[in-house]
């Protein structure tokens, strides 16, 4: 799970802007980014901090495929770090 925020992040974090249309798609306020330089590593079943794990929308493939891009690039660069929340 990589953190979602309608804080702008500090430059030296490596992140993506969701356009609007994609806030609509995935149900989230505008303006807001995808911090992808870390991630929560968790067990869905051990995740009691959700309210549910059903979905409230979703991005389109396009920008999905872009995400997943960053994301191999802050792995390859060695700029990405899992963080386990207890």
């Amino acid at each position: 799970m990589f953190p979602l925020t309608s804080q702008k992040p500090d430059q030296s974090r490596t992140h993506i802007t969701i356009s609007e249309i994609e806030c609509r798609r995935g149900g989230l306020d505008f303006p807001s980014w995808l911090i992808l330089d870390e991630y929560d590593r968790v067990r869905i079943d051990e995740a009691y901090d959700l309210v549910t794990t059903k979905p409230i929308g979703s991005f389109s493939p396009a920008f999905v495929r872009k995400i997943a891009g960053f994301i191999k690039e802050a792995a390859e660069q060695r700029r990405l770090r899992g963080v386990v929340r207890k």
